[in-house]
Formats: C-alpha cells, sequence, structure tokens
C-alpha cells in the first residue's frame, strides 16, 4: 500500500509541474547557474522514474531527506506537526462518540416519534455540513459574536470538524441497537425482568460496537484531510498546515514525507480497529478458524 501510495503521489507532484526552486527565477541576484547547481544537488534535473526510486531507498532506511523550503529534517517536521492534529483527531472522535452514543441510546430507550424524528434531522443537517462552512461559521459566532480568541485552543476546530462523524456514528449506532435488540438473547432478558436500560448498555451495546469500531478505523484518514481546513481556518500548526504549506511549496520531498506518514497511520487505525473487534466479540475469531 506504502508503495502504490507513494509512487502514484510521487507521479501526481511531477505532473503538475514546477518544483521549490521554480520562483528562484524571478529573483535577480541569484544566477541561473546558481539554480541549475541547485536542481543538480536535490536531483530535480532527473527523470521522475529514477528520482522516485532513489528517494524510495532513502525511504526505506527511514531517511525522508530534508525539506527544500524550509531547509529541515522531513521527519522531525512531520513528527513534530502531528502531535497537534493527533490531539484534534483524538477530541473530535471523543465528542462525536459522545454525542451519538448518548442520542442513538434515547433514540432506542424511550422510542418517541418526536426523539426519533429529531435524531433523523441531527444525521440530516451533520451529514449535509461541509467541514469548511462549520468551521467559517463557528470562528464568526466566537470571534465576532461573543468576541472569544478563536487561536491557541482544540475545542473550537474539533467542534467543526464533528459533523460528518456525528451523522455517521449515530446512524449506525441507532440501527445497530435497533437490530441488537430484536436478537433472541434479548427477548431472554427481557423475560428474566431485566431493565430495558441494563439491557442495553449491558447487552445490546457490545453488539453493536463492532461496526463502530471500524468506522473509528476509517474515520483516521478523514480527520486528517479535514484537518487541512480546520488547522487553515483556526490558525494551528499541525500536519494539514503543514500539507498546505508543503503543496504551496512544490516541496516534493516534504509533501512525499507527509503522504507516508498519513499513510501508516490510517493502517495502524485500521489493523488496531480489527483487533478491537477481536477483543469485543471473540465469534470473529471462530467465524475465521472454521
Amino acid at each position: 500500500m506504502l508503495v502504490v501510495v507513494s509512487a502514484v503521489a510521487f507521479r501526481l507532484l511531477d505532473a503538475a509541474g514546477g518544483d521549490s526552486l521554480a520562483g528562484l527565477s524571478d529573483n535577480p541576484n541569484i544566477s541561473t547557474e546558481t539554480i541549475r547547481r541547485l536542481r543538480d544537488i536535490y536531483g530535480l534535473d532527473r527523470p521522475v522514474s529514477q528520482r522516485y526510486l532513489e528517494w524510495a531507498a532513502n525511504a526505506a532506511k527511514g531517511d525522508f531527506g530534508d525539506s527544500i523550503s524550509l531547509r529541515l529534517p522531513v521527519t522531525s517536521l512531520v513528527l513534530s506537526r502531528a502531535k497537534e492534529t493527533f490531539k484534534l483527531a483524538a477530541l473530535t472522535l471523543v465528542i462525536a462518540l459522545f454525542v451519538s452514543s448518548v442520542l442513538a441510546f434515547a433514540s432506542v430507550r424511550y422510542r418517541h416519534w418526536l426523539l426519533d424524528s429529531f435524531v433523523e434531522i441531527c444525521v440530516l443537517v451533520t451529514a449535509s455540513l461541509p467541514v469548511i462552512v462549520s468551521s467559517l461559521m463557528i470562528l464568526a459566532i466566537t470571534v465576532y459574536l461573543i468576541n472569544l480568541p478563536a487561536a491557541g485552543g482544540l475545542f473550537l476546530p474539533a467542534i467543526s470538524l464533528t459533523p460528518p462523524f456525528i451523522a455517521m456514528f449515530l446512524a449506525q449506532s441507532k440501527r445497530g441497537l435497533q437490530t441488537a435488540l430484536q436478537q433472541d438473547y434479548i427477548v431472554s432478558a427481557r423475560a428474566k425482568g431485566l431493565d430495558e436500560t441494563t439491557i442495553i448498555l449491558r447487552h445490546a451495546l457490545r453488539n453493536a460496537l463492532n461496526p463502530i469500531i471500524t468506522l473509528t478505523g476509517l474515520s483516521v484518514g478523514a480527520l486528517i484531510g479535514g484537518s487541512v481546513i480546520a488547522e487553515t481556518v483556526f490558525g494551528l500548526q499541525g500536519i494539514g498546515s503543514l500539507t498546505v504549506t508543503a503543496v504551496r511549496n512544490r516541496d516534493i520531498p516534504l509533501v512525499m514525507g507527509v503522504v507516508v506518514f498519513v499513510s501508516f497511520a490510517v493502517w495502524v487505525a485500521n489493523f488496531s480497529a480489527e483487533l478491537l473487534q477481536i477483543v469485543n466479540d471473540r465469534r470473529l475469531v471462530d467465524a475465521e478458524r472454521s
């Protein structure tokens, strides 16, 4: 996966044209010979296939090179920015999971048409709200109406990222709980006189949890993609803003470092989700063995 993703990204960057040294030609203080020498040093004058193979050979050793525009090691740049983005992603998931779980529980527990309608409207609205719109709305409300600082915290950017994840988790949680409550073991639990809240939390929830775990793992890529907008709007220094800087400067080593790091993070998230599914439901192991 990493080989395919990196090869495609490298080819697309080359097809886009230009590089980090393109702007130097407009500077009268820098000679053509200096630019030519820099291109030779960074290997920008070689064929794309040769440049990719050289980059891949070094990357396999853990050396992603130096950023051409920022003059710093790519690895240290990516790792220093990743901490902020991962904290933002974690907070976003916590908020989305909490809100969706509470609404889904209330919907299946009390079974009132007004509550069901409210949940359906929440799913529709949050699924239809782009991150750029929610980010600008929150920025306008906090800065211009309430007069609060927009920068310096993760809560507002996390709120702006939550709408599509609330929609996804809420729809799946409600559907999963409704399906679980129709199973035979739930009927048996009710026959024993257990309270409905206990039945949902102790029995139905675990059966409905695996799809949520899967969606959580799959959400990592979308969260990092959404962070590009949220970090730009709220002025955070994370992977998203670093990606914007790298692409704007045609900084190929930095862009490739971000691509590989994000791809690896998505793989780790999905692999962890599969492990958590096995821990939550041992029947998956039995199904694989059979």
